[in-house]
């Protein structure tokens, strides 16, 4: 076998390939073409192959089919379409939505024994691509592995989420998980072994491949990761109102609506140039990374046969062991970012995560510590740029990427290769497309100089250095894709064995003029990072989800005319307002044009103060655990907890609830343009104590005669985690639409009353 593997890398040499080279996939024929790399190797390209059905017409946004068969023998010669964007360098628009295309570069179509290394491109999940210009695979496939890089939908196009089971979001990750299906099913006519998949990726593309490692949607697709300058902890990564982030954007293209399904409806309708041109306006690629993008990867609402890329924030999946069998290389750059300072205020750089509120004392002290650890003077001023990108840096990638060692560390089952990039050639990215200052240090792209050939250096004469440090690089990463292993022998290249971290050395690679291993790097200042998280972050105080609204559509006929109705809550009692701020609250319902504007209900759980969406009018009260108010603070005792039902609201503004330390005094309803029409009406019922495990539905009234039973499927139920926590109300075999009447005003009082005792 051997023999014949040597004999066959001989007639690459001499030339004797194919010249119009043809494979069968699943979907028909490819021919490709024979090309040479730069040092006159000659391998085999096939370009533009559609892994999915074009995302267009009612597919725009929503997740990626299996690509349809075709008859004869495709091309496979050209490159596909790029995802419809803004150009990063020319600022103009280019791309078609028509975009999910890859690209396989391979020494060999016999047998089904090399390694598959498949990259991600990165560009912000704005912009960008997977083609040729920039990520040419032909100093890869000399190391003999087979190279696949790909198109996904970026920007609107990719990452629009409504919080439906129709669009819930991140389709631009599972065009991606589409990607790695088609290559796990076919890779294997292009030489590849589908049972040894690497995933590797650089910037954004470095997020995608951690989220990719921690979904359910890639178990048995992928074999070992490398991620490079990015990680899903990273805040400029998420987004966290995608419903706003939407309206916002149907609002810059003219679309007044705030309602969720006209604003689909009008971004349906608009061409995809308009879309992501309204996306630069919204969130400029200039001001990156200070500004977080608005379409970005979101935590997918759970729905029952939909699939979702994660449906609980990375953090969680990374702490729970849930990568735990992936080998990892992962690292970033010496220094990332050189961006013009827009602010001298410090406290900028405190992690939003911490909850730390701006100005505060303790704000102000970690801003004063963050100038002393990273100034050696005045943080002001041109003379402290350089430390000012330092800075950056660290706040961007670089701590994000130690936190994400760190959390592995303590999980994971396989090896992890941690590294730092810090050579600085001819070959560096930087020197073509980032504004440096003059800095001589290695920036955000610039191993990727190293690992492909690229339009942006064709003029460029590397080093005898230059040209060994990218030898250096192939065979580190190929080795990893190869067997897991880096180093798995000491060479003229490879002078040291690099050594995985372990809980007690956090070994790394230096990717120096030489390479060296070391533990530990920029120790002072990661220390610093992590005492502030070990100090500040708050795991429950996060959401589980996103925090936009879930928007379902309902079957039944809207009805219930023009009105509108101010519910007003009092509250007496010192007990409770010694505790918390909420004194009255005032929420007006307006409904116009004979239809029910659903609402959405959060009712935040007392543990650990994570919002929980529900739309339905069951409402769970726990006698343990999710009193109203607790201790001290109780305005009921006992069995005088409240619930609200649907009823009749009184009409002669009598007390509707009263209890010996006045909490309600009274709601009090103003009838706004008063008609004879039939009115939704509300009534307190008796306290109802609600079993978790078989949950009372409520009745809803509707027209005073009208009754309708949630049905059982929708009931809500509490989890609780392993260790005694609780978990997400979730609820049991939830359809994907909801036809049931919305409810009208019920769990604004409840979730009144929730908020009263469930933050502490």
């Amino acid at each position: 076998m051997i023999t014949a593997v040597n004999d066959f890398l001989d007639d690459l040499r001499g030339g004797r390939m194919a010249e119009a080279p043809v494979v069968t996939v699943e979907q028909g024929q490819l021919q490709g073409r024979v090309v040479n790399s730069p040092t006159g190797k000659a391998f085999y390209s096939f370009q533009g192959i559609p892994y999915a059905k074009p995302p267009l017409g009612s597919l725009r946004f929503k997740s990626p089919q299996p690509p349809e068969p075709w008859d004869g023998i495709r091309d496979a010669t050209a490159e596909g379409n790029v995802s419809a964007q803004i150009d990063f360098l020319k600022k103009e628009y280019i791309g078609d939505e028509n975009c999910l295309f890859l690209n396989v570069y391979t020494p060999n179509l016999d047998g089904e024994f090399l390694p598959v290394m498949v990259f991600i491109h990165g560009g912000g999940f704005v912009f960008g691509s997977g083609n040729s210009s920039l990520y040419g695979g032909d100093y890869l496939v000399e190391k003999d592995v087979v190279v696949v890089t790909l198109n996904y939908r970026c920007g609107v196009l990719g990452f629009l989420s409504m919080n439906t089971p129709e669009i819930p979001g991140n389709a631009g990750l599972k065009d991606q998980v589409q990607a790695l299906r088609w290559i796990k099913e076919n890779i294997h006519n292009f030489g590849g072994n589908s049972g040894n998949i690497t995933i590797f990726g650089e910037s954004a593309g470095g997020v995608a491949v951690s989220l990719l490692t921690a979904s359910p949607l890639t178990k048995g697709l992928i074999s070992k990761a490398i991620i490079q300058s990015g990680s899903a902890l990273s805040k400029w990564s998420m987004q966290k109102t995608p419903i706003e982030n939407a309206r916002n954007l149907a609002k810059i293209l003219g679309c007044e609506s705030d309602d969720p399904e006209e604003v689909l409806d009008f971004l349906n309708a608009t061409s995809a140039r308009e879309l992501v041109e309204a996306h630069e306006k919204l969130t400029p690629m200039d001001l990156f990374p200070e500004v977080t993008n608005a379409f970005g990867v979101v935590v997918e609402k759970e729905f029952p046969g939909v699939e979702a890329i994660i449906t609980e924030p990375f953090i969680d999946l990374l702490t729970s062991g849930r990568i735990a069998e992936t080998p990892i290389m992962i690292g970033s750059t010496s220094l990332e970012f050189a961006f013009e300072r827009r602010s001298d205020d410090l406290q900028a750089f405190i992690p939003e995560e911490l909850n730390i509120e701006r100005n505060s004392e303790q704000a102000l002290e970690i801003a004063e510590q963050i100038k002393n650890l990273y100034f050696k003077g005045s943080h002001t001023g041109v003379e402290s740029l350089p430390e000012y990108f330092e800075l950056l840096s660290d706040n961007t990638i670089n701590v994000d990427t130690h936190r994400h060692v760190q959390y592995l560390i303590n999980v994971s089952k396989k090896p992890i290769y941690y590294y730092k990039f810090d050579y600085v050639g001819e070959l560096n990215i930087s020197k073509k497309i980032l504004n440096t200052f003059g800095l001589t240090r290695a920036m955000h792209m610039d191993e990727l100089g190293y690992l492909f050939r690229n339009d942006l250096q064709k003029d460029v004469e590397p080093t005898t250095l230059d040209i060994k440090m990218r030898e250096r690089m192939l065979r580190l990463w190929t080795n990893f894709a190869k067997g897991g292993n880096p180093t798995p022998d000491e060479n003229h290249y490879l002078t040291v064995t690099w050594l995985p971290v372990t809980k007690d050395n956090l070994y790394y690679l230096n990717l120096g003029q030489e390479l060296s291993l070391g533990t530990n790097p920029d120790k002072e200042k990661m220390d610093f990072w992590d005492s502030l998280y070990s100090k500040y972050y708050r795991i429950w105080d996060h959401p589980r989800s996103n925090n936009d609204e879930v928007v379902l559509k309902s079957s039944e006929p809207k009805i219930i005319e023009s009105y509108s109705e101010t519910v007003t809550v009092y509250s007496e009692s010192s007990a409770f307002t010694e505790s918390h701020t909420y004194v009255s609250e005032t929420t007006e319902i307006v409904k116009e044009n004979n239809e029910i504007v659903s609402e959405t209900h959060e009712f935040i759980t007392e543990n650990n103060g994570e919002p929980v969406e529900t739309n339905e009018v069951v409402a769970e009260v726990s006698e343990n655990h999710e009193a109203v108010v607790e201790n001290n603070e109780a305005a009921v005792e006992n069995n005088e907890t409240v619930v609200e039902s649907n009823g009749t609201v009184e009409e002669n503004n009598e007390p509707i609830v009263e209890n010996k330390e006045g909490v309600v005094k009274n709601v009090e309803v103003v009838e706004k343009n008063e008609i004879d029409h039939p009115k939704v009406e509300e009534k307190i019922e008796e306290p109802v104590k609600i079993e978790e495990s078989h949950p009372t539905p409520v009745t809803a009234v509707l027209n005073g005669d009208r009754k309708v039973q949630p049905r059982p499927s929708n009931e809500i139920k509490m989890v609780s985690r392993s260790n005694g926590a609780p978990k997400d109300v979730i609820r049991a075999n939830d359809p994907p639409e909801d036809d049931l009447p919305k409810n009208i005003g019920v769990n604004k009082f409840v979730n009144f009353f929730e908020s009263l005792g469930g933050k502490k």
